[in-house]
C-alpha cells in the first residue's frame, strides 16, 4: 500500500490534494491500495467525491513535525510500502524520521532544500533545470535518491489527455479559473474590470469556482447580474468545460498544465511565490499569451490583461500556436509515469 500525505483549505487552496489524487487514481489503475492522511476534516469533501480512502490525523497543518509521534507510530503498526508526501510545510527532520520507517517521495515545487528522500519529484516547467543534487554538502546522500524532473510528470487526470480540442475563428467563451481558494478574489476584480469594457463584456465567461472559494456568494451575484457570466461549481468533467472554451484566464498554478494538455491557449499570472516562476517560465517559451504578477501589479494587472485577451481572441493563428506549444509541453500521462516510479520505490528494500 502506498500512503499520500496532502491537505486541502482555504489557506493553501486545493492544489495538493487535488494532484495527488489524479497521482493515486492512475497507481489505483494498476492494482495499488492507496490510503491520504490528511491534517483535518477539510479535505473529506474533496477525497470522498473521488471514492479515496483517507485518515485523519488531527494535527495541526501548518505544524508537520508536531503530528510525527502519531504518524511513526502508524508507519510502525502498518508498514505502507512507501509514504508520498506534499506539503510546503515539511522539513527536513519530519523526512528524516519518517524515512527510517518508510520509503519517501516527495511533491516540491520551490527546489530550496536537500531533501532526504528515496523519489524527489518537480514535475513543473523548471523543475529540470534545479540542480537538486548540488545542495547537498555531501554527493554520497543523493546517491539512491530517484529525480523525477520536469513537465512530462505532470500527474493530470486522464481526460486531459484524451481531450479533442479545436482553434475555432471566433472567440465566444473565455474560462476563468483562479485555483481552489482565490483569497484575493482575483475573479471578481476580473470580471469587474471586463464589465467595463464595451468589446470584452461582450464574450461568454465560464467562471469555474473552487471548493474553498470564501467569495462565492459575490461571484453568484455577478453571474445573476450579467446573463453571460456562466458559474461553475464542483466540476465533473474540467477537461470537457476547456474543451468548450475558446482560451483561457488562469492562475499560473496546476491547472496551467491541465489547460496545456487539452490545448487550450492560455493568459496566465501569479500571485504566490511558487506561481511566479511557472508564469515566467510559459511566457518566456511562448507557451502563455500573457504572464504577470498579481502581487507585484495589483489590480492594474488586469489593466494589461484585457488588452491581452482581446488581441488573442483577434488573432486565431496565435491561438493555435500556443495551443500546440502547450500540448508539446505535456501529453497528459504524467501521472501514470509518477505512478509507475513509485511502485518501483515501493519495492525496493527499505
Amino acid at each position: 500500500m502506498i500512503w499520500i500525505r496532502a491537505d486541502a483549505n482555504r489557506e493553501i487552496g486545493a492544489g495538493h490534494v487535488m494532484r495527488c489524487l489524479s497521482i493515486a487514481d492512475a497507481l489505483r489503475d494498476k492494482g495499488e491500495e492507496v490510503l491520504f492522511l490528511v491534517a483535518d476534516e477539510t479535505a473529506e469533501k474533496l477525497l470522498a467525491e473521488r471514492g479515496q480512502a483517507y485518515r485523519v490525523l488531527h494535527s495541526d497543518y501548518r505544524k508537520l513535525e508536531q503530528e510525527l509521534p502519531g504518524l511513526l507510530s502508524l508507519l510502525r503498526e502498518e508498514k505502507p510500502g512507501l509514504l508520498l508526501i506534499d506539503s510546503y510545510f515539511v522539513t527536513k527532520e519530519y523526512l528524516r524520521q519518517v524515512g527510517e520507517l518508510v520509503k519517501t517521495a516527495y511533491l516540491d515545487d520551490y527546489g530550496t532544500l536537500p531533501y532526504p528522500v528515496d523519489i524527489l519529484i518537480n514535475y513543473n516547467i523548471y523543475g529540470d533545470q534545479i540542480d537538486y543534487k548540488g545542495m547537498f554538502s555531501d554527493s554520497t546522500s543523493t546517491a539512491g535518491m530517484r529525480l523525477l524532473l520536469g513537465s512530462s510528470y505532470a500527474p493530470l487526470r486522464p481526460e486531459f489527455s484524451q481531450a479533442t480540442y479545436v482553434i475555432k475563428d471566433q472567440v465566444e467563451k473565455v474560462l476563468v479559473t483562479m485555483g481552489g481558494s482565490d483569497r484575493y478574489n482575483l475573479t471578481g476584480q476580473f470580471l469587474r474590470q471586463v464589465f467595463q469594457d464595451k468589446e470584452a463584456c461582450g464574450l461568454h465567461y465560464h467562471v469555474v469556482s473552487g471548493a474553498f472559494n470564501p467569495y462565492l456568494s459575490y461571484l453568484t451575484e455577478m453571474s445573476d447580474r450579467y446573463k453571460n457570466i456562466h458559474l461553475h461549481q464542483n466540476v465533473r468533467n474540467m477537461a470537457e468545460l476547456m474543451c468548450d472554451c475558446d482560451l483561457a484566464v488562469t492562475a499560473a498554478g496546476s491547472t496551467v498544465y491541465e489547460l496545456c494538455a487539452v490545448g487550450i491557449p492560455i493568459l496566465c499570472f501569479s500571485f504566490a511565490e511558487n506561481q511566479r516562476r511557472i508564469a515566467e517560465a510559459f511566457q518566456k517559451k511562448s507557451i502563455a499569451g500573457f504572464s504577470c504578477d498579481y502581487k507585484k501589479e495589483g489590480q492594474a494587472m488586469f489593466s494589461k490583461l484585457l488588452p491581452r485577451l482581446k488581441e488573442l481572441a483577434e488573432n486565431p493563428a496565435l491561438r493555435q500556436d500556443l495551443s500546440r506549444r502547450g500540448r508539446e509541453l505535456v501529453d497528459g500521462h504524467g501521472a501514470e509515469r509518477l505512478a509507475e516510479q513509485l511502485l518501483r520505490g515501493e519495492h525496493l528494500e527499505q
